[in-house]
């Protein structure tokens, strides 16, 4: 059996790349100021407001891009992708 902590994290208890990339992309994202949070169990930031439905942010299967609704941003620039969604839900 599986835990959600063992999907995660590699067998020497360091995180995967996918929940690296998670993590530096929450980190950014609450430099900016938005309410952030992370599901391991998907993995995904979760970004809540007082007025929207939460936004899940996923990084795509080839570990090139972090995806939400209908945008994509690579990766390799948290930091823009973290704008981007501060605009996305300004909009």
């Amino acid at each position: 059996m599986t835990s959600e902590r063992n999907a995660s994290t590699r067998s020497d208890g360091l995180l995967t790349p996918e929940l690296m990339r998670i993590v530096t992309l929450c980190r950014e994202a609450a430099k900016l100021g938005l309410n952030v949070g992370i599901s391991d169990a998907r993995p995904a930031v979760v970004i809540r407001t007082a007025t929207e439905p939460p936004l899940w942010i996923t990084v795509d299967d080839a570990g090139e891009f972090y995806e939400w609704d209908q945008d994509r941003h690579p990766v390799t620039d948290p930091a823009g992708a973290a704008a981007l969604v501060r605009s996305h839900l300004a909009s």
